[in-house]
């Protein structure tokens, strides 16, 4: 083999190595609260039931009887919900994906399609700190 080919063979071993490995080690920092978190007293009772009325539990979504995982209209009924694989998953971490972050950007979604910068920091005050009822 001509000394061309044989670097090429390197270098292509060499690139296919650093795909291998390039991105399985790489982990996102956990987005850090909004500052108000530190002075704004948060809980469902007070701010996040009705951000939720007006987000994830109207007539088609997130109701007894609609297709939407889970019954948001009361804290004893989202409460099993209310885990890191689920709402603050679809809420914050998947936020800006059109398809999966909550509320959906779908056409066909009746609903708001965006939380409003003010309630998508209330629910990550929230979900910071614990999830309280009241």
């Amino acid at each position: 083999m001509s000394k061309k080919v044989l670097t090429t063979l390197f270098l292509g071993f060499i690139f296919f190595l650093s795909l291998q490995t390039a991105c399985t080690t790489d982990k996102l920092p956990e987005p850090e609260p909004p500052a108000l978190c530190d002075t704004l007293q948060v809980s469902y009772n007070l701010q996040v039931k009705e951000i939720i009325d007006t987000n994830c539990s109207i007539p088609t979504c997130h109701r007894r009887g609609t297709q939407a995982p889970g019954d948001y209209t009361s804290f004893n009924s989202i409460e099993p919900f209310l885990t890191e694989r689920e709402f603050k998953r679809f809420v914050i971490d998947l936020r800006n994906d059109p398809d999966l972050g909550m509320p959906p950007d779908w056409e066909t979604n009746p609903g708001p399609k965006d939380l409003t910068q003010e309630e998508f920091d209330i629910l990550s005050c929230w979900i910071e700190a614990g999830y309280p009822e009241n």
